[in-house]
């Protein structure tokens, strides 16, 4: 479950109908705490077999079934490099995977390369009944990210108005739109 936004073009191959939302909180120079939840459809989860593998309760992990969703609530804290990089199971390559990076005087940047994320989805561009078929499966599907600290400093993303969180959201289908259409990479400096 760690990162697993960092790995969402497996997931996208994968389970179709993911939902996304996760915020990290930095607590320190090396601290960070990682909320949210994953969830996919209920119908896509059964026809994949029922596997609740990707919500590990050693990683913070709580599954949750209903009738319409399945889905991991997560609640982790831990260094940086648990928080952000993948647990060594996923076949990400390095170049997807975020990053928070200490900067001295109680500053953080944080990275997500959404740009990179989506590399892979050219052969997908070329065959347009895949494309549909996909745009289909991931309409009103969400991703959203948050890191929060004491004060954000700039962002790439939305700034709140208290200026102690800076967010992005997409559709998933964004994901898989043309190259020149996706979404830039999301950057921000905080304080903690």
């Amino acid at each position: 479950m760690r990162a697993l936004f960092l790995t969402l073009p497996a997931a996208l191959a994968l389970a179709a109908c993911v939902e996304v939302d996760m915020t990290v909180e930095v607590l320190g120079e090396d601290e960070a705490r990682l909320t949210g939840y994953m969830q996919m459809e209920r119908q896509m989860f059964d026809m994949s077999g029922g596997d609740a593998s990707f919500c590990d309760p050693d990683d913070g992990g709580t599954f949750v079934l209903t009738e319409t969703h399945a889905r991991c609530e997560f609640d982790q804290t831990g260094t940086f490099a648990e928080i952000m990089q993948s647990d060594g199971e996923s076949d990400a390559p390095t170049d997807l995977q975020g990053e928070l990076a200490h900067l001295g005087e109680n500053r953080v940047r944080a990275f997500l390369p959404f740009s990179s994320m989506t590399n892979d989805m050219a052969e997908i561009e070329d065959d347009p009944q895949m494309l549909a078929m996909m745009r289909q499966m991931f309409a009103g599907m969400s991703i959203s990210f948050t890191i929060q600290g004491r004060e954000i400093e700039s962002s790439t993303g939305t700034i709140s108005a208290d200026g102690t969180r800076a967010s992005v959201v997409m559709g998933v289908e964004e994901l898989i739109a043309p190259a020149t259409q996706r979404r830039a990479d999301f950057e921000t400096i905080l304080k903690f």
